[in-house]
């Protein structure tokens, strides 16, 4: 069921971040009314998604395969997608969670990918240490104020969902802009071949599929990072969408 949510196309800007969870909806009166689970293409993403701003595609859909061509989805926890794994489904927290398909192909130049970019510009709370969030993926890039941060493994959450057992979270360091206005962006990437796309080139031996990426559950926390020597404590295992491995810069 879609909630109802206060349209902001410029996102939180004059307060705190918003729709962190992305259970938010305001689907536009002008588009077709959407049929719970029945996929639909999409609609412009600050209509769908309230507080954010997305490009390459700015088109955001319900429920729908966007395959690879920079383009996300809100989605329930029953989507299917083979890009997420075979009769897996998404991780959910609350009602949906943020689905992306970046851009699988070089398109400018050989070797050079646009992300899919997700932001919004709001107020850090003064007594916040850490942004934390469930990501399920393999190529994230998180940047406050212009500036990339480091991302730092969390423990995994227990789902209480026997296919999707394990919930991965992470977070990055915001005290350097605690009690600050900036903007908060992600940028997801994908370097792998799509089967879909039947006019590229034959796939480069050792070339790994093109994977989705999943958003949820952000919140500001006063607890800080974990230090590096405590990642083998804290029990991370298979990092990135269902055991796949991820880039961290």
């Amino acid at each position: 069921m879609l909630v109802s949510g206060a349209l902001s196309g410029l996102g939180a800007s004059a307060g705190e971040f918003i729709n962190l969870g992305f259970d938010q909806t305001n689907w536009p009166s002008n588009q077709p009314p959407l049929i719970p689970g029945t996929p639909f293409e999409g609609a412009p993403g600050n209509w769908v998604c309230p507080g954010w701003l997305t490009t390459t595609y700015p088109l955001v859909g319900y429920n729908y395969t966007q395959h690879f061509l920079g383009a996300a989805s809100i989605v329930e926890r029953d989507f299917r997608d083979t890009h997420f794994g075979k009769d897996i489904p998404a991780p959910v927290v609350g009602t949906f969670s943020f689905a992306v398909w970046p851009q699988s192909f070089p398109e400018i130049a050989p070797n050079v990918y646009l992300p899919y970019t997700l932001a919004q510009t709001g107020h850090v709370p003064s007594d916040s240490r850490s942004l934390r969030f469930l990501y399920h993926g393999n190529d994230l890039r998180v940047f406050l104020g212009g500036n990339e941060r480091t991302l730092y493994p969390l423990p995994d959450v227990i789902s209480g969902d026997p296919r999707v057992p394990l919930y991965h979270y992470f977070a990055v360091d915001v005290s350097p802009y605690a009690g600050q206005t900036v903007e908060l962006r992600f940028d997801f990437y994908s370097r792998g071949y799509d089967e879909f796309w039947g006019d590229l080139p034959p796939r480069r031996p050792g070339e790994p599929d093109a994977l989705g990426h999943v958003l949820d559950d952000l919140s500001c926390s006063p607890q800080a990072v974990p230090e590096p020597s405590t990642w083998a404590l804290l029990g991370v295992g298979a990092l990135g969408y269902y055991g796949s491995a991820r880039r961290r810069k």
